[in-house]
């Protein structure tokens, strides 16, 4: 029997999920949370075997369950769902240890085989994924310009953590708060990061996401970016926009 934990900030979808486990015999639902802050002292009481959990909720990005089940010394394994499916978010998440990552386009039969796979210590990335992350989708032959993707496979663990909360609408003082580093030494990461992807602004960097089918904020996209409103320290997280490659809007995570 495999427990697993839901953690996802909203109810409906947060239901839907737990009741479509609770009906399938091999797998046990040993709780559900809104929330970071709500999910971790469960790993330690529920003992879940996996953890899934939305990429994006309230408070905080669902990778951060990774860091908790690893300083609790727990055995329990993290499967992302999520309607992001950028490269970015995909690597991220992956950098960050987690074993799975699923999309809410798929059906929930492969949602459960994600969950059975990871359970086992397999991995589970979805195809559409993992064609993009092989090359097949983004500069194979679906899209036929290697060119366009110059730079991103260059980026450290860091410096894409980095380009995700700038172009979310961080400030360099949030994004150092964020991370637990110091202002310095993500403006010198973000010297390199700019450098690695030929860009020279903040704004360039957000048009660089866009172009790329990289999560915004809409503020971003509004203006000079990120750098040109800096938030408090009580600030809310900003409302995240995907933005596909073709310049639409793809679902919300």
């Amino acid at each position: 029997m495999t427990r697993v934990l839901v953690v996802e900030d909203h109810e409906v979808v947060r239901d839907a999920l737990a009741g479509l486990l609770r009906s399938t015999p091999d797998i046990e639902v040993a709780g559900v949370a809104s929330s970071i802050r709500e999910a971790i002292p469960l790993l330690a009481r529920a003992t879940p075997d996996v953890v899934l959990a939305d990429l994006s909720l309230g408070d905080g990005n669902g990778t951060e369950l990774v860091r908790a089940l690893r300083r609790a010394r727990l055995k329990g394994r993290v499967v992302i769902i999520t309607g992001f499916s950028d490269q970015f978010a995909v690597a991220e998440a992956l950098a960050a240890g987690v074993a799975g990552y699923v999309l809410k386009s798929q059906t929930a039969e492969e949602m459960i085989d994600a969950i059975r796979a990871v359970a086992v210590g397999r991995q589970y990335i979805a195809p559409v994924v993992e064609a993009r992350l092989t090359g097949r989708l983004v500069w194979g032959e679906d899209r036929g310009d290697r060119d366009e993707g110059q730079g991103i496979e260059r980026l450290s663990r860091r410096e894409i953590e980095i380009f995700r909360l700038v172009v979310s609408g961080c400030s360099s003082k949030e994004v150092a708060r964020r991370l637990c580093i110091s202002v310095k030494t993500v403006e010198t990461h973000r010297t390199n990061m700019n450098r690695k992807l030929a860009v020279r602004t903040t704004a360039d960097l957000v048009r660089f996401a866009v172009a790329h089918g990289i999560t915004v904020a809409p503020r971003a996209l509004a203006g000079d970016g990120p750098e040109a409103r800096p938030q408090g320290e009580g600030s809310a997280d900003p409302v995240l926009v995907p933005v596909d490659l073709a310049g639409g809007t793809a679902p919300s995570a």
